[in-house]
């Protein structure tokens, strides 16, 4: 009986998860948000009492890589 539980966690642990497609997106598909929409979408965040958490994209800017903010999300506070 032990074996054949261990069988089964083994046979259960072996088999592969399936691939999900993915797209990479390019610098050129990505838009930066604009400062005004930047501090609008971290007020809607304080007002509801969350915290906001900024997600950035990188984008070359006269040959130098710079990063720039895409995206605004709320998120619970910590205390």
């Amino acid at each position: 009986m032990k074996y054949a539980l261990l069988f089964l966690v083994l046979v259960g642990c072996a088999s592969e998860p399936k691939m999900v497609e993915q797209q990479l997106i390019m610098d050129k598909q990505i838009q930066s948000m604009g400062r005004s929409e930047i501090i609008d979408a971290v007020k809607q965040c304080e007002t509801s009492g969350l915290r906001a958490i900024t997600i950035y994209g990188k984008r070359k800017i006269n040959g130098f890589t710079a990063e720039t903010i895409v995206d605004v999300t709320c998120a619970p506070k910590f205390h």
